[in-house]
């Protein structure tokens, strides 16, 4: 119900999906914009609610700083500021850019900047700030830019593009939350709707590196850039705990992720750039916040606060003007996010955190947008709409008791540059992390051999853990680590130090004898961390890279099977939220360029009798099909039934694997596949049986066509056992395939059987079907109906027909969906689309001016009756048939319990004017085949073989890259328009239980709901 598109937050870079403003409407209700003025600084910070024994301080405001979009502090303690004045439509042709970088400096340490210079102006839509290697790294889409100052003056003289390629197509989704990483690399996040394709500026030969919902990673000696981990929505800050895990919080979708590296996660829009995975890694959180807009993530490690702070989540939401504080479990290789309170309640609706970070000082600096408006969108068509005169630099303190004591921003006389490497090096045992990566950073500047001594000491004989693991990490990022410093770290008695020890083999690359026996010692080490970091070791050995599509196989099984075969053979390992995922990318190229190689070695290491097996084999077997090699998939059908005869849960897994291979695509096996399927059949396990059985009918074997359509005509059978039956029969051509659904649709079934032979049929030329559809029209159920109408539309000479039952009324309007109304007005075929703009072309004049409308519309459910239970009733048949809301409907378009519906204003306007603006995963995708036939929906998959389609119902497709004769992406969104036309009363409490969140979560009744924006209009 919501539209997919791109829209709102309150700067370049927070994703979440709001209104469209349009000129001279105010927008109201619980997003609406701050109805108070802007609040002088010293009462914004009396406003703010804070644990016990914190104060707010400010440090910088407006004129000192204005719309400040990221920060970064100095070896001094000097804090960097990117000034987005430019946000979002950037500067207009022929003017000088206004966006700059300022140094805020605290010279007599009271906690109050004092002192401002511009280190750079000139600069558009500048979103990343990290400061290191004698400059600053400036994020300015399309370029990654190094600004330094040659002369000392602290003013830039000179601007390096280090790379380019960074896609400009979402403003507040362009690359930024700069962080030094434990291993040396500069990281920064990019969000999903913006697509970037990452390039060396001087290598015309640089194919690039795609980037689209991301952790990238670049490397400041080697120039190398790669993404880390994929997916989420925009996330807009990294940060890494006390082990070096790298988190993200997102918006939209669930807002906490822990990010391993090589993980694929679930996307707010889109398709990852690997299909290989076959499935998305999820979030970590435990619990939804009402409100979904974060930015700028922190994990509290530094040392101000009371020390049961040490490892809180602090992220800020930019809806709901709070700064959250979670806290993370352990969870295997993973952890579990759960929400504790409300840290720093604003009470202030123009406080927007943009950033949360943990100060030189060991305290946590909020980088404060300060906007009356939420969302960006504002700024689009309405020239105040982004305010450029405020911006907010705070301290949140911790003084206990002795409220009001001072609390200096740096340690006095700080500067981290001028002191020695052995200074530098005890530096890492000082409590504040701001500290140790600050030392860690100029340390690996200096690359001095001197610093050895001093971090082996302190890794030796210290006994503070985070000051051993970061001199580990020093060790490594200076150049000054050692094969015998791995051959002692892989037994350390810290896990971290372990884990880090595999991570490290694999950041070197150097995969000799010796490395991968260290690799094999650490992959049965108890701890899941270590287990997992091996894995990702021998990722980074096969790719040299932690995400890609693909890549040519040149490591066979046998190089690194020992250390995953341990690790499969881990029991622990079948249960962890991560290790089997990463397993299965180690393994993927395998199946892909070597099954022949790897499934002998999976029998020779005994992998069949590890928990993991069936995962592995089910995940092997389709990526097999996908490489569309026939010698390799006979050899699969071999192995298959060369397994042992109880293994019935490996051999059903496999026969899952093959039949999803060969969606959208047949292969006709040799004698001897065909003699193993056989035998299959006649499994006295009946999950062997009925796949073996699907299988054998998709590779077109007479006998099991024949059982499969027996089942199918079998009405004591049950529901699913039909529709599974039907699903194995739909890829054959057969006259009898035909006849025996047309039977189906005719006789007296459950709808889903009938459903699903209405599909199955759409995919065969058969010009008896829209007769035999629309003599039975009556007799269908309401979701039959909307069935055969998709099923009809696809093919022009059938959507003549489906016209025909319209003009006639044998078909009445409210049984046709909103989406195939569109497919006819907007038919490539010039009979079908002026036929249906003659019949039914008033459908879509109700709705000339939008504004308008959606105006009416607002009035319409401001009065009148409220019925939340019709309103479900309601949602289920039209929104759940896509969306998902609290857990309940589909997935094919965005969940609604995070998007779409911020305001009634947001609601309304994605439900009447859905194509306004459509976000890039969510266009109406067009895709037409070599038969004529078309099909239309959300592209989910694209490879090198298929595409797969979801629409409405939801129904899935899956189309072979052969059978496709064109494929067009439409201007319009896969949400279709024309729902404001349901009755009055549907229409009002559709839109009220849609907007309302759970009732046992309810803040207030949807009639006190009404009652506030009622008076808010006045």
């Amino acid at each position: 119900m919501t539209r997919y598109r791109i829209a709102s937050l309150v700067l370049a870079a927070f994703g979440c999906f709001s209104s469209v403003w349009a000129a001279g409407r105010q927008l109201t209700g619980v997003y609406a914009p701050a109805a108070t003025p802007p609040l002088p600084v010293e009462e914004a910070a009396k406003k703010m609610t804070l644990p016990e024994g914190f104060e707010a301080r400010i440090f910088a405001s407006e004129p000192q700083v204005v719309n400040p979009v990221a920060m970064t502090w100095d070896e001094r303690g000097r804090l960097w500021v990117v000034e987005l004045y430019e946000y979002p439509l950037g500067a207009a042709p022929g003017t000088k850019p206004r966006d700059q970088i300022k140094i805020l400096e605290d010279t007599d340490n009271d906690g109050r900047a004092d002192k401002v210079t511009v280190f750079a102006d000139g600069l558009n839509l500048a979103t990343g700030l990290l400061l290191g290697y004698g400059g600053a790294f400036v994020g300015q889409a399309p370029h990654l830019l190094f600004l330094e100052d040659t002369d000392g003056d602290d003013k830039a003289d000179k601007r390096t593009i280090l790379k380019t390629g960074f896609g400009l197509e979402d403003r507040h989704e362009l690359l930024n939350g700069f962080t030094w990483g434990p291993d040396g690399y500069l990281y920064m996040t990019h969000g999903v709707f913006t697509r970037s394709k990452v390039r060396n500026p001087d290598d015309p030969n640089d194919s690039g590196v795609l980037m689209t919902a991301a952790v990238a990673r670049y490397h400041p000696r080697t120039k190398k850039f790669e993404i880390f981990a994929e997916g989420t929505s925009n996330p807009w800050g990294v940060d890494f705990d006390r082990a070096g895990n790298a988190f993200v919080s997102a918006c939209v979708i669930d807002h906490m992720f822990h990010m391993a590296p090589g993980g694929i996660y679930q996307r707010q829009a889109g398709t990852p750039p690997n299909p290989y995975a076959y499935e998305l890694l999820p979030s970590i959180v435990d619990h939804k916040h009402f409100r979904a807009a974060y930015a700028g993530l922190q994990i509290y490690q530094g040392n101000q606060f009371p020390s049961e702070y040490q490892g809180i989540v602090l992220m800020g939401n930019i809806h709901d003007s709070t700064v959250h504080q979670d806290r993370l479990t352990p969870n295997g290789s993973s952890f579990k996010d759960s929400f504790v309170r409300d840290f720093v309640r604003a009470n202030d609706g123009w406080f927007r955190p943009v950033s949360t970070q943990v100060g030189p000082d060991g305290a946590v600096w909020i980088m404060d947008w300060y906007d009356k408006y939420p969302c960006y969108q504002n700024a689009n068509a309405d020239p105040e709409g982004v305010d450029r005169s405020y911006g907010r630099i705070w301290r949140i303190v911790y003084t206990g008791k002795e409220k009001g004591k001072a609390v200096p921003s740096y340690p006095e006389g700080m500067n981290l540059k001028k002191l020695s490497t052995a200074e530098l090096a005890q530096t890492l045992a000082h409590p504040n992390s701001w500290q140790r990566r600050m030392a860690q950073r100029i340390l690996s500047e200096r690359q001095d051999a001197a610093s050895r001594g001093s971090l082996l000491k302190l890794m030796n004989e210290s006994a503070d853990r985070d000051a051993r693991i970061a001199a580990f990490w020093t060790l490594h990022t200076s150049g000054q680590l050692r094969a015998e410093d791995l051959r002692r770290a892989v037994s350390d008695r810290d896990s971290i130090i372990r884990s880090w020890s595999a991570r490290l083999i694999g950041e070197r690359g150097e995969s000799s004898s010796e490395e991968i026996d260290l690799l094999q010692s650490l992959a049965d080490d108890d701890d899941p961390s270590v287990r997992l970091a091996v894995a990702t070791a021998i990722r980074q050995f096969e790719s040299d890279a932690l995400t890609i599509n693909t890549r040519p196989q040149e490591t066979p099984p046998e190089t690194f099977g020992g250390p995953l075969a341990t690790i499969f053979r881990k029991k622990q390992s079948a249960d962890d939220p991560l290790i089997p995922f990463m397993l299965w990318m180690d393994s993927e190229q395998w199946f892909a360029n070597a099954s022949q190689d790897v499934l002998p070695w999976y029998a020779e290491h005994g992998l069949e009798n590890t928990p993991l097996a069936a995962v592995l084999l089910r995940k092997g077997m389709r990526r097999i099909c996908d490489a569309q090699k026939s010698e390799d998939i006979e050899f699969a059908i071999e192995f298959l039934g060369g397994l042992p005869a109880e293994a019935v849960s490996l051999v059903a897994a496999s026969l899952e694997g093959l039949i999803e291979g060969q969606k959208g695509r047949t292969f006709t096996p040799d004698q001897s596949a065909s003699a193993v399927l056989t035998k299959l059949r006649a499994n006295p396990n009946k999950d062997v049986a009925v796949r073996a059985q699907e299988l054998a009918t998709i590779w077109g074997d007479s006998a099991a066509l024949e059982a499969s359509l027996k089942i199918v005509r079998d009405g004591t059978k049950p529901p699913q056992e039909r529709i599974d039956a039907i699903k194995s029969v739909s890829q054959q051509k057969a006259r009898a395939v035909r006849e025996t659904l047309a039977k189906v649709i005719s006789t007296s079934s459950p709808e889903p059987v009938t459903s699903a032979a209405m599909t199955a049929l759409g995919s065969s030329d058969n010009d008896e079907l829209p007769d035999i559809t629309l003599s039975h029209w009556k007799e269908f159920s309401p979701a039959t109906r909307r069935t055969a109408a998709q099923v009809l539309s696809s093919r022009s000479k059938w959507s003549q027909r489906l016209l025909s039952g319209i003009e006639t009324k044998s078909v009445s309007m409210g049984d046709v969906p909103p989406t195939v109304i569109r497919t006819l007005l907007t038919s490539k075929d010039d009979y079908v689309r002026n036929r249906a703009r003659k019949i039914i072309g008033k459908y879509r004049e109700t709705t000339p001016d939008k504004a308008k409308l959606i105006a009416q519309k607002k009035q319409l459910i401001l009065q009148g009756p409220i019925d939340l239970q019709k309103g479900h009733e309601i949602a289920q048949k039209t929104c759940f048939t896509c969306h998902k809301l609290h857990g309940e409907g589909a997935d094919i378009g965005p969940d609604l319990t995070g998007v779409g519906r911020s305001s009634l204003d947001a609601l309304l306007t994605n439900l009447i004017d859905p194509n306004q603006i459509i976000g890039a995963g969510y266009e109406n995708v067009e895709v037409t085949t070599k038969d004529d036939r078309s099909i239309s929906g959300r592209m989910v998959e694209n490879t090198d073989n298929r595409v797969k389609i979801l629409s409405l119902g939801p129904k899935e497709e899956v189309i072979p890259k052969s059978q496709i004769a064109g494929i067009r992406v439409s201007e319009m969104s896969v949400m279709p328009e024309g729902l404001e036309q349901m009755p009055d009363d549907d229409f009002r409490n559709l839109i009220w239980f849609i907007y309302s969140p759970p009732q046992d979560k309810k803040p207030m009744s949807v009639e006190e709901e009404r009652q506030a924006f009622l008076h808010a209009d006045k």
